[in-house]
């Protein structure tokens, strides 16, 4: 089963949301807003993807960012269980400071977020 990669970026306004292939190759780059419109267009989004790339197992890693993610998490994992029973869906909330520093160690990685064109 192939699987779809899917990196949200949380932040108080809006999150950044990154699709990849199993490969690690760019699928797409969008932004959503923090509410639940926002979660049901990324929902959207995801399943529409999935079903492009026949992929059923969607692995989602979001930001530990103090309360602003928590929603969105159990929002994403109740929606995709109920509505679309047929995805596997893994959702990993990671600490960000685990994150910067695992960053530190790869010099040839983005120092900025590149806009999607």
């Amino acid at each position: 089963m192939s699987k779809m990669l899917i990196g949200i970026d949380v932040s108080l306004r809006s999150h950044h949301v990154q699709f990849m292939a199993e490969d690690g190759t760019s699928i797409a780059s969008f932004s959503v807003s923090n509410d639940q419109q926002g979660a049901d267009t990324l929902i959207q989004k995801m399943i529409e993807q999935a079903e492009k790339i026949n992929s059923q197992l969607l692995q989602i890693g979001m930001e530990a960012t103090s309360n602003l993610g928590w929603h969105l998490a159990h929002y994403l994992k109740e929606q995709l269980d109920v509505v679309h029973p047929n995805y596997k869906v893994k959702i990993y909330v990671i600490n960000a400071s685990k994150v910067a520093r695992f960053k530190k160690g790869y010099d040839s990685l983005p120092k900025k977020r590149i806009a999607a064109g």
